[in-house]
């Protein structure tokens, strides 16, 4: 569940405004966060369809494993998804928490552990979908804990991290 397009994809960014982007619309990162849900790339994600594509990814999205929340926003559908699975069957864990002490300084690396290791029965529909304020929650959680469930590269989580943590 991690790629390297997903810290780029997942937010809707682009390296360059004028950049060719894979969709012939502004709704090409949403259909990519889509596709990537459904085909097990990324573990939690927020998009909004025109209403025809959204009904289509919802009849499909059963099979995948996802629970989901939906919000009509005039002809578009807003979903947040999220795999059913605790972070411990997704992920390996200890692996994960092997490399943040490896890669972090001492007191960022503990905070962020403890985070991974609170979330290990967890899971990223029951946490962020089906929970009352959910996003909210989820853009208060540890970096760690939302670059896992975004399916950012640890690397990448880690080096901004530690970017913060300097700063």
């Amino acid at each position: 569940m991690v790629s390297p397009w997903n810290p780029v994809l997942s937010l809707g960014l682009t390296l360059d405004p004028t950049a060719p982007v894979p969709y012939a619309d502004e709704l090409w990162c949403d259909r990519w966060i889509a596709e990537a849900m459904l085909y097990g790339r990324k573990p939690y994600g927020a998009f909004t369809l025109p209403a025809a594509e959204a009904l289509s990814w919802l009849a499909e999205c059963g099979g995948a494993g996802l629970v989901y929340q939906t919000r009509v926003i005039g002809e578009l559908i807003r979903v947040v998804a999220g795999r059913a699975e605790p972070y411990a069957h997704l992920f390996d864990l200890d692996a994960l928490i092997a490399d943040y002490r490896d890669a972090l300084p001492p007191e960022p690396a503990e905070r962020e552990v403890a985070a991974l290791d609170a979330h290990r029965h967890h899971s990223p529909a029951l946490d962020y979908v089906l929970s009352d304020e959910g996003e909210a929650r989820f853009a208060q959680v540890a970096l760690s804990v939302r670059g896992l469930t975004l399916g950012y590269p640890p690397g990448e989580t880690a080096a901004r991290i530690a970017a913060e943590a300097t700063a």
